[in-house]
């Protein structure tokens, strides 16, 4: 099935569905393609919540069940059906082969209990011709030996673990990370492919929609999976696409959900939009979260998106840093960053100028740093 049949039957599953049916409504399925996805309503994770705490039991014909924390509901469940499931291994085998796992040895040490983690690499990596071994998470001294006794050459585990299995004398050709801030961070990948003695590739997705987004061996950036997803970048405040190269909202299509559709799926996740041959590429990786967001010297700052920066420099940016943004004299905008430190790293400003695109005016260390991420006092 090709990427726009695939796409009309996703959408068609979704006129069915109670979250979908009166906003798609109107929808000529028959005559929708890709580029056409812009004009369908958005879809948010609070659409999805408020329907499964209405309708809490699995849906019939579900196959497979996952869940993912929720502050709403204490956990959120993803439901796939059958024909969900396997074509979500098949499209995300295709994604494999382009990285040459067939006949490779791979050790998974993503879970594989309550969370999709593990399941969304298994079957797919079995699909284009790799050995696999489950191993799930931790014991990172037993990972490393194993991969001594058998062989194993390519590793698919979250980056700051793989960093540990490094450690232990783990060393593989591959590694395939995910789940957390990676090629985002600068000089992250370099020195987590000196530990392990390979190559490490990033990709992208969540519980609702799989994995959506991923690097190829050139590590050019996150690209969309065809066979997975349709990626969009919005502006969050006025919902149209963003320019080539500005900031906006992820919003993702996906192409292997038809029990549970993701349609238009704002996941709040901040990224740089780049078009290329007809594919959405994400250059600098997923770099923040939208849900906050505050104008400084007419350019919009989204305080998540200092993150990785802050993270490069040893400053962990979860408590350990807070955007102040006060009015000086004469009605401008004067810009202070607060962080959770002994001392302010000298090159901390000129290399979040340049990542930002605004001057701080100040950067203050405070080792006993608590509060908010954001305080905007010009009001």
């Amino acid at each position: 099935m090709d990427r726009v049949q695939r796409l009309r039957t996703v959408v068609a599953a979704a006129q069915r569905h109670p979250v979908y049916a009166e906003k798609l409504r109107q929808v000529d399925v028959d005559a929708l393609t890709p580029e056409g996805l812009t004009r369908l309503p958005l879809t948010t994770r609070q659409d999805w919540l408020a329907y499964l705490q209405a309708n809490p039991r699995p849906p019939q014909g579900a196959a497979l069940m996952h869940l993912t924390p929720s502050p709403a509901m204490g956990w959120m469940p993803e439901y796939l059906s059958a024909e969900d499931v396997a074509y979500q291994a098949e499209a995300l085998a295709a994604q494999m082969r382009r990285l040459g796992v067939a006949g490779k040895r791979v050790l998974v040490a993503f879970g594989y209990h309550v969370f999709a983690g593990g399941w969304l690499f298994h079957e797919a990596l079995q699909r284009a011709g790799a050995m696999v071994l489950p191993h799930g998470p931790g014991e990172a001294e037993r990972i490393a030996q194993l991969q001594r006794q058998y062989g194993f050459e390519v590793l698919v585990s979250n980056p700051s673990f793989a960093m540990k299995v490094a450690q232990a004398g783990g060393r593989f050709e591959l590694l395939m990370a995910g789940g957390e801030p990676f090629t985002s961070v600068p000089g992250y990948r370099e020195r987590l492919e000196q530990a392990i003695g390979g190559v490490a590739v990033d990709a992208y997705g969540t519980s609702e929609l799989g994995v959506v987004a991923g690097e190829g061996l050139e590590k050019d950036g996150l690209w969309e999976i065809p066979e997975m997803a349709v990626l969009e970048v919005i502006d969050p405040e006025t919902l149209e696409p963003t320019p080539e190269g500005e900031k906006g909202e992820l919003v993702v299509t996906s192409l292997s959900r038809t029990l549970m559709p993701m349609i238009r799926f704002r996941t709040g996740d901040l990224a740089v939009v780049s078009r290329r041959g007809g594919r959405v590429c994400l250059p600098k990786g997923v770099i923040g979260r939208t849900d906050l967001m505050v104008k400084v010297k007419g350019v919009k700052l989204y305080p998540t998106e200092l993150a990785p920066l802050l993270m490069a420099f040893g400053i962990d940016p979860r408590g350990g840093a807070q955007v102040v943004v006060e009015t000086k004299e004469g009605g401008t905008d004067r810009l202070i960053l607060r962080i959770k430190a002994e001392s302010v790293p000298p090159q901390l400003g000129p290399a979040l100028q340049q990542a930002t695109g605004i001057r701080i005016d100040e950067i203050q260390a405070d080792p006993a740093l608590e509060g908010p991420p954001l305080v905007d006092r010009r009001y």
